[in-house]
């Protein structure tokens, strides 16, 4: 019947990757013990890969990762329990197709500022020829020596009491003595003592849920005079002072628990105890650690007994069955979690899942278990091309078998969306679904759906294409 043609122009839409600079080249300092996070803000077209440089030279990214620290999606480095060796510059680097851009910051760690000291002085002024020579008396009559931490005597004769607590209270005499004679004067300390309180008045039992291997806090901030002292007290009768710092626990200046990936053997009553010179007072928390939705359900082989010969190296065994790509992680009998390739103290987990244990002694005695973990895997796949007509919506799925940390999906002009983000025409839904309204012919090609946990990854494929319908006259 014959053909007609039209001319198109297609424009691509690009731009190389740039970082959002707060500076140049800035510092950030952290407090030794804390956490550090380091954003970096990165835009373009295609969206741009975040990798970070460490000052040792390693580099990690939301894939890769080493030691102690995560990169997400958003190009934030973050990192707990920071350290005087984790100083340095920091690199951040931002790559697509049509470029790379750089961010350099350096991290300073300061030690944490020391909590105040209630100090009190008592003055006392004398006059005299020759001048004469001060001495204190404390309440229980014996002489204070300067010598002492406790007390400090000043060359006007001024008398400096430290850390004070309730027993220092009382009648101090100040004693002046010269060739000629002597006089005294008697200075009273009263110590004011206020019972600790809880900040939010909590006292009863209360009950907390926690995810197993989600970092988890619990508050406990108390007042009182002089400031209270906190300490959680552990199932197993564990006690933890603050401030207290550990590979998995911690316990802030101010009182709140940190637990990094919390187990199921942490589950138990756990109490917070305020005290100072006026009393104490303490909280209890029934916590419960439940398992995370999507977690495989697989047990490992590994051997129930086995002994520890002394000086001898053991390899402790762990393999699993059904479990796609495991990512084994033992956890010691402290808690402290070794993930593959982690080396700590006597302990080595290598590649093939084994933990090596070198020269061990009775301390390193106790419960060791092996936990596995799999990737979020995505369960439907589109096999054949889709088609659709132009002016009808698309609903495109991605169904995950668990719970993914991030789900993302990237349209064919290489912009990427996030769950529950609208843009235009396009929307991905609460169930991963992205739909796609009055589709037309600029809406055919690849579609990508990315779902990631802290264990890896799953890509999905769609291929679209837009069939437009023809209207044909007849004369």
């Amino acid at each position: 019947m014959g053909d007609d043609n039209v001319q198109l122009r297609v424009n691509v839409l690009t731009r190389p990757a740039k970082i959002e600079r707060k500076d140049e080249s800035f510092s950030q300092e952290v407090v030794h013990g804390k956490d550090l996070r380091v954003d970096c803000v990165a835009s373009g077209l295609p969206n741009p890969e975040i990798s970070w440089a460490l000052p040792d030279g390693t580099m990690v990214n939301p894939v890769k990762r080493s030691r102690r620290y995560v990169v997400f999606d958003n190009g934030t480095l973050y990192f707990n329990d920071v350290g005087v060796p984790e100083e340095g510059d920091y690199t951040c680097f931002a790559e697509n197709q049509l470029g790379k851009d750089e961010m350099k910051v350096r991290v300073r760690v300061k030690m944490d500022m020391s909590p105040p000291l209630i100090q009190v002085t008592l003055q006392c002024n004398a006059k005299g020829d020759p001048i004469p020579t001060i001495t204190w008396m404390s309440p229980t009559n014996r002489l204070i020596l300067p010598s002492l931490d406790k007390y400090q005597i000043l060359k006007d004769g001024t008398l400096v009491v430290q850390k004070v607590q309730r027993y220092d209270g009382g009648n101090y005499t100040c004693i002046a003595r010269n060739s000629v004679g002597q006089d005294h004067k008697v200075a009273r300390l009263e110590i004011l003592i206020t019972p600790p309180v809880f900040s939010d008045q909590r006292g009863a039992a209360r009950s907390v849920t926690a995810v197993q291997g989600q970092r988890m806090l619990l508050d406990c901030t108390a007042k009182g005079t002089p400031t209270p002292h906190i300490t959680w007290i552990l199932p197993g009768n564990v006690n933890l002072p603050a401030p207290y710092y550990s590979t998995r626990r911690t316990v802030h200046q101010n009182g709140t628990l940190e637990i990094q990936f919390p187990q199921k053997t942490d589950s138990g009553q756990l109490t917070c105890v305020a005290h100072n010179d006026g009393g104490e007072v303490r909280m209890s928390v029934n916590l419960e650690v439940k398992e995370a939705v999507g977690r495989p359900q697989t047990r490992p082989s590994v051997t129930d007994n086995v002994s520890l010969r002394l000086g001898s190296t053991v390899t402790l065994n762990c393999s699993f069955e059904g479990l796609k790509l495991p990512r084994p992680t033992w956890i010691l009998p402290d808690g402290t979690p070794l993930h593959t390739g982690a080396q700590y103290y006597k302990f080595f987990h290598r590649s093939d899942g084994s933990l090596i244990i070198s020269h061990p002694t009775v301390a390193e005695a106790g419960m060791y278990r092996c936990l596995g973990h799999s990737p979020t895997g995505i369960k439907n796949r589109y096999t054949f091309p889709i088609n659709i007509m132009n002016g009808e919506t698309l609903f495109l799925h991605c169904q995950t078998t668990g719970e993914p940390l991030s789900l993302t999906w990237t349209l064919p002009s290489g912009v990427v969306l996030n769950r529950q983000q609208r843009a235009g025409r396009y929307e991905i839904l609460h169930n991963g679904t992205l739909a796609i309204r009055q589709v037309s012919v600029y809406d055919r090609g690849p579609y990508v759906c990315r779902a990631a946990n802290e264990y890896g990854s799953s890509l999905l494929s769609a291929a679209v294409t837009v069939i437009v319908k023809l209207i044909h006259s007849l004369i």
